[in-house]
Formats: C-alpha cells, structure tokens, sequence
C-alpha cells in the first residue's frame, strides 16, 4: 500500500471510529446491578438524609445558671474583723492577709483575685455551717449574706458583752468561695496544640485531653466547665454535652464507665451497661426550629464530683469507590453535602477523564481512551433496620437539576462507573493512536 493510499485509510478509519464512537454514546442502556436501583429524584423522604443545616444554636447562656448574692455555707473562706476583739488593741491595724493561697486544682475566683480582701482574720465555715471566733461561742451563718453574716456576728458580741454599742463594727468579707470540683473529659482536639487536618481526611491518632477543675459554687455550670476547658465541643466532636450525675454513681460504676468508654463504648451505651439508677443527662448544642429545649436551668447545674464528657465523632465517614479512590471520608458536622460535593472531597472530578482530574491518558504516546467522562453514581445506603438500598444518580442531570443532587449521609457508600455507552465508547476511541495518525499526515 503506497503512502497516499495509507493516509485515506487512515483517515477513514478515524472518522468511522468518531462516528461510531458517537452512535455508541447516545445509545442507552443499564449496568446489571443498577436495575433494581432507586432514581435519586425518585428516592421517598423517609431515605432522604436529614439536614443538618436546619439545625440552630441554643442560646449558650442558658448552660449556665443564674447569678446569685453569694450566701455563706460549709466550705466557704471568710476575712472577719471584729472592733476591739479582732484585732485585741482597738489602735492596732487589722490582720493583714499577706500570702496568696496555692490551688492545687485549675480555679478561678469569681469577681476578681483569689484573694480579694487584704486584711482580716481567714476563719472557714466548719461542716456544720457554723464559725468559731475567739471568746465568742460558735455562730451558725449557713444560707446568710456576707451582710447579714456580719450582723450575727456583731449581735453575738453585743448579746455576751463582749464589744460595747457604738464600737462594735464587724467587717467580713469573702475569702475563697467554697468550690464544686468537677471532671471534665474531652475526646475533641486539644485546646493547647493545634491540630490542623485538611477537609476531607480522617483524624485517625488523637488523644483526648482530661481536667480537674474547682469552680465557685454559684458559678458550678456545665457553660463555666466547657470556658474553663477548652471552649465549646470542637468539629471532630459531636455538638453536644453529657453530665453524668456523681449523686447516682458509687465508685465501681464510675470505673466501670470509664474503662467502657476507653474501650470504645458511647457513653449513653456505657451508661446502659451499669445500674438502672445512673443518671446521665444528654444536653444538645444544636436543635431543629420551634424544637423545644430538652432541659433545664437546674440540669445544667454542676455539683461536687459530676463528670462533665465531650464525645468524639466516630462513625461520621462515608466510602468512596469504584472509578474513585477507595477512601474513608469524614462528614462535615455543621454542613450538608450533596453527591457532587463528595466526589469533589474523594480528590475525583465531575466530568473529568476516568473521573478524576489526571490528564496522563492525554500525554504524548498515551491514547485516548478515557476521554469521554463517566456519569453513573450509585450510593449505597445503610437504613435502620439493617437493610440497604441502592441509588442511582446522573451526573449529567445533577449539573442542572438540583433533585438528582442526592444528599450524602454517614455511612454512605459512593461508587463512580461508566454507562455501558460511554464504556464501549473509550473502548473504541482507545483503539488509535491520535498522534501516530497525525504523525503520519
């Protein structure tokens, strides 16, 4: 065959692969497992992802509990001077309070310094709510103000003559509040470090962070907890709070729900595990319009020995494979994202070559056989009741109609294939060499 005779050839071969490259892509047709798959426009609701951007912040003021006059009780720290008995000479400078106390726990006084006062004699309030201050008999000043606290004391010494009317001032002053000591434990991202994972990826070694804190017993909140803490749940934790009531938990339970939890338990499925009297009360951060609040300003009041858990996110992913890259994808927390979206986040490419973004089949040499895009998705989904059902979309109709563009829920499975069209398509396309015939023209 002479040279002109070869290049005709060559180009009749190339125009009737063209055109039977593009008979072939407009023929339908249907993989076998895709049959029995439902249309993503004809999915029925109760399949449907729910949305999470419907969901609202609660007003975060209500985890904390209101502010209160601060009333004496067991615990507390009081500077008290007492005219002519404290100190003794009536000329001399009241006690001086000099050095600052040493927490041995993470606390911060409310309204100002650890120690506020400067002066006057530290007394704490015993057990039983009562003082004792030199010559006096014992003073009962549970549930008093700091003011009416100060005019027992002052009636004391005036009933047993001790201070005579006229000079008998009493001073007494807020030492240290007694403290509610409260276990935090948090399974999102260290406040202290940054933690920086790129959309998309899986944060699969991360410890968690625990604290043991002391806060003022009229401020001894699930809001003063998470400030003191770290701050509100972080994106690699659910957007809610667990208490778990030390009131109901003996010291086996606590341990017992502890080494659950290590072991991977939810803590409301650890807490099932132990006796029927365990309190834990779940407290959302997020809730649907006109929801009604699941709690109340008492559930967000901590006391002495509640545990405080911040959960990590565990089975939030979705799966990608097929034409993609097999992966494990983290679901944004606070978002919706559609099918599109998800191909995008598996690094694949919506109308791209093999469905990713790679153009090597385009190099010099490489044929062309992946030009001509795939744009059959199907989801595979999880329900309730342990079945799975099979969703088809059309990438081609998802562009322009937005009920093709299936939203993509936890535990999805995302695969990518060709429409037998667009397979036998590449196939035939993939039989010549573009740069080997236009070398030859």
């Amino acid at each position: 065959m002479d040279s002109s005779t070869q290049k005709k050839f060559s180009r009749i071969q190339l125009l009737c692969a063209l055109w039977l490259s593009a008979v072939v892509a407009c023929c339908g047709g249907c993989i076998t497992f895709a049959k029995n798959a439902i249309p993503a426009y004809r999915l029925p609701q109760q399949f449907e992802a729910p949305s999470k951007c419907n969901l609202n912040p609660i007003n975060f003021t209500m985890l904390g509990s209101k502010v209160q006059e601060h009333r004496v009780g067991p615990g507390d720290m009081l500077a008290i001077t007492v005219q002519g008995v404290i100190p003794a000479d009536p000329s001399a400078p009241p006690p001086i309070i000099s050095g600052q106390a040493t927490l041995a726990r993470e606390y911060y006084p409310p309204k100002g310094s650890v120690n506020s006062p400067n002066f006057g004699l530290p007394i704490q309030v015993q057990t039983n709510g009562a003082i004792q201050l030199p010559l006096a008999p014992q003073i009962d000043v549970a549930g008093l103000t700091l003011s009416e606290a100060a005019e027992r004391i002052r009636s004391v010494y005036v009933a047993e003559q001790l201070v005579n009317e006229g000079n008998d001032q009493v001073n007494v002053t807020l030492l240290r509040s007694r403290v509610n000591r409260i276990l935090v434990l948090r399974e999102d991202a260290s406040a202290t470090s940054a933690n920086l994972v790129r959309r998309g990826e899986a944060m699969l070694h991360k410890r968690g962070s625990a604290a043991v804190v002391d806060l003022p017993v009229y401020e001894s909140d699930v809001l003063h907890a998470l400030a003191i803490t770290g701050g509100l749940p972080g994106l690699d934790a659910y957007n809610e709070v667990w208490v778990l009531r030390r009131g109901s938990l003996n010291d086996d339970e606590k341990d017992q729900i502890s080494q659950l939890v290590e072991n991977g338990e939810a803590p409301s499925e650890a807490v099932m595990q132990v006796a029927e009297h365990v309190e834990a009360l779940r407290i959302p951060l997020k809730l649907c319009p006109e929801e009604p609040i699941p709690f109340t300003s008492q559930d967000v009041r901590l006391s002495d020995g509640d545990v405080i858990y911040i959960e990590q996110r565990r089975d939030e992913y979705f799966y990608t494979g097929g034409l993609l890259p097999g992966r494990q994808i983290p679901m944004p927390r606070d978002e919706d994202i559609d099918v599109l979206e998800a191909i995008a986040l598996a690094e694949g490419s919506v109308g791209g070559l093999g469905a990713t973004a790679s153009v090597a089949v385009l190099r010099a040499g490489a044929g062309v056989g992946n030009i001509i895009p795939p744009t059959r998705v199907i989801v595979l989904r999880k329900l309730p009741n342990g079945q799975q059902i099979q969703i088809r979309v059309d990438m081609t109709e998802a562009k322009v109609n937005a009920r093709e563009r299936l939203r993509i829920m936890a535990g999805d499975y995302i695969m990518v294939y060709y429409k037998p069209g667009e397979m036998l398509s590449n196939a035939a396309l993939n039989l010549f060499n573009f740069n080997w015939i236009f070398n030859n023209n």
